[in-house]
C-alpha cells in the first residue's frame, strides 16, 4: 500500500514511539490525548472520519493494573468504549484497525500458555476485565477489518514517564538498593517494543489474514529471572532476591502463569537477546 495514511494513538506510549519509528518513511500521523480524546464518541467521529486514514493503529490504554482496581470507570472508557467508537469510524472509512490486546486477558491458569485461538475468561483483575470487553467489542463489529494483537511484559522507551517500564523500574532500585525483591512465582513472555512493532509492519506488508496474533519475544521467565538478567547487563552488583507474590500487597490480583504462545507467524527471537539491544542498538 503506498500512499496510504497512518494514524497511530497513544503517540507519547511505549510501543508508539517505536510503531512510528518502523512506519518513519510513511509520515504517520501522530495522535495523543491532546490531539484525540478516544473516550469522546462525536470527536473520534469527526476528526477520524476527516482525515480517513488506510490504518488506525490504536496503542492508547489505561494501563496501570493497581489503580485500574479504583479507577474501574475510567479503565472501561479507555480499554473498552473507546475500542468500540475506533472499530465503528474504522468500518464507516474503510481503515484497518490494529489494536493492542494483553495476557492479562487470560485468568485460567493454564501451565503450558495460550494459543490465540483460547477463549479468554475470567480475567484476575479489572484491567484484564477492561482488555477482554475491548477485545469483544472488535470481535462483534461486523464489517470490520482488523488486527487483533495481544503482547505482554513490554519494555521500551517513552518520553511520557521515566521509569515506565519494569527495565527502568528495576535499574532505579538498584542505584539506590544494595537488594531487591522480585516475585519469581508469575510466569510470562518480556516483549521488546521494537521487536513487536516491526512485526505489526509485517503483519500489514504481508497481507497477512485478519485475525488474532500474539507477538511476544521467546522464551517464558519470571520478573525475578527478567530482573536478573537486566542486572547482570548492565554490570551491577545489586542482589536480586526471589519472592513469592504474597510478600507484595497489590490492589490487583496478577495471573500466575499468562505465557503468550505465537503459533500464526515466524517466532521473534529470545526477550535476553532483545535486552541487550535495548542497551546498546
Amino acid at each position: 500500500m503506498r500512499n496510504r495514511t497512518i494514524l497511530i494513538l497513544g503517540a507519547r506510549g511505549m510501543l508508539a514511539q517505536d510503531l512510528a519509528k518502523v512506519f518513519q518513511k510513511e509520515e504517520p500521523v501522530l495522535w495523543d490525548i491532546e490531539n484525540l480524546d478516544i473516550t469522546d464518541r462525536k470527536m473520534v467521529d469527526k476528526r477520524i472520519g476527516e482525515l480517513k486514514p488506510n490504518l488506525i493503529i490504536n496503542a492508547a490504554a489505561y494501563t496501570n493494573v493497581d489503580k485500574a482496581e479504583t479507577e474501574k470507570k475510567m479503565a472501561f472508557e479507555i480499554n473498552n468504549k473507546a475500542v468500540g467508537y475506533l472499530a465503528k469510524i474504522a468500518v464507516k472509512t474503510g481503515a484497518i484497525l490494529i489494536h493492542f490486546s494483553t495476557d492479562y486477558v487470560f485468568g485460567q491458569e493454564k501451565k503450558e500458555g495460550y494459543k490465540e485461538r483460547d477463549i479468554p475468561k475470567n480475567p484476575t483483575s479489572v484491567y484484564g476485565e477492561s482488555k477482554l470487553k475491548g477485545e469483544e467489542k472488535i470481535l462483534k463489529e461486523g464489517g470490520l477489518k482488523y488486527y487483533l494483537i495481544r503482547s505482554s511484559w513490554l519494555f521500551g522507551p517513552s518520553t511520557e514517564r521515566k521509569y515506565k517500564n519494569f527495565v527502568e523500574i528495576i535499574l532505579n532500585l538498584a542505584f539506590k538498593n544494595k537488594e531487591i525483591k522480585v516475585v519469581n512465582d508469575q510466569f510470562g513472555k518480556p516483549s521488546y517494543t521494537l521487536d513487536v512493532a516491526k512485526r505489526v509492519k509485517f503483519l500489514i506488508e504481508n497481507k497477512k489474514p485478519f485475525g488474532i496474533y500474539h507477538l511476544v519475544n521467546e522464551e517464558s521467565t519470571t520478573w525475578y529471572e527478567f530482573a536478573k538478567n537486566i542486572i547482570k547487563i548492565v554490570g551491577l552488583k545489586t542482589q536480586i532476591i526471589p519472592c513469592k507474590t504474597e510478600e507484595f500487597l497489590r490492589l490487583a490480583k496478577r495471573p500466575k502463569y499468562s505465557i503468550l504462545l505465537n503459533t500464526k507467524l515466524p517466532k521473534l527471537r529470545s526477550w535476553k537477546e532483545a535486552l541487550k539491544d535495548y542497551f546498546y542498538d
